[in-house]
């Protein structure tokens, strides 16, 4: 029997950082740790759920989260990986997809004054220690920027509408809670999938599920034959207001 094919986004989809769980973390499943000690981990049914998701379907994380930073989570990723919010595509053996690689860097690199000028707004036009900016790089090659609020995520309204215009509107936007990235044309989540599934899905037609958080995921999610999305996400958030509006 073909096994499903299941892409799916990682933080605040199948696990999360101890400070959004209630109640406190199971130790024992923590699955990713942070180089500043903010651990994710899972909650007993999101461990049901991908210790039966890694043994049925094959498991293709879709994630922001670099190579490196991917490379210090617990779980068993067998398959191929999509990172960098698609700028990476690892095969199963960890290499790099060079065809694309080579596709995304050129993108990256006519972004590349951009990306500089968003950092360099955040260190220069900002309180020192307010916020924390940084450029996503893989094999030396700055991919998207993301910046993240020292307080709370309120914070970020402070410098949102400015990083819109610096960026402007060919680059893509990701706001969910304390996290705000920018990411350039050319680049996405949804382009490597629509890449990378016509070389994996094979003569036999397998089902193919998304599954997401933010509303970011959706075009991802859209390239796949079924929608996956947790209960008080940012997509489900989105959906009930929405309803009353």
């Amino acid at each position: 029997m073909t096994r499903p094919i299941f892409f799916s986004d990682l933080d605040d989809t199948i696990f999360q950082t101890a400070r959004k769980m209630q109640p406190a973390p199971d130790e024992g499943r923590l699955v990713s740790e942070a180089l500043n000690g903010s651990h994710s981990y899972m909650s007993a049914s999101q461990a049901a759920m991908m210790d039966w998701l890694l043994a049925t379907t094959r498991f293709i994380p879709v994630t922001a989260r670099s190579t490196e930073a991917l490379g210090r989570c617990r779980l068993p990723f067998a398959d191929h990986k999509i990172c960098a919010n698609g700028a990476v595509i690892l095969r199963p053996d960890g290499t790099a997809d060079l065809e694309w690689s080579d596709r995304t860097r050129k993108q990256a690199m006519a972004a590349a004054p951009t990306l500089a000028a968003l950092v360099a707004f955040v260190r220069d036009q900002t309180a020192p220690d307010q916020y924390r900016a940084w450029i996503v790089e893989e094999f030396g090659t700055g991919y998207y920027f993301c910046v993240k609020s020292n307080g709370n995520a309120g914070a970020l309204d402070g410098i949102d509408a400015r990083l819109c215009v610096l960026a402007g509107p060919a680059f893509t936007r990701h706001r969910n809670d304390n996290n705000l990235s920018f990411t350039p044309p050319g680049i996405s989540k949804q382009q490597a999938v629509a890449y990378l599934l016509p070389k994996i899905i094979g003569n036999e037609k397998a089902p193919v599920f998304g599954m997401g958080d933010s509303l970011t995921d959706l075009p991802f999610m859209a390239c796949c034959d079924l929608m996956v999305v947790p209960c008080h996400s940012q997509i489900d958030r989105e959906r009930l207001r929405a309803g009353r509006s």
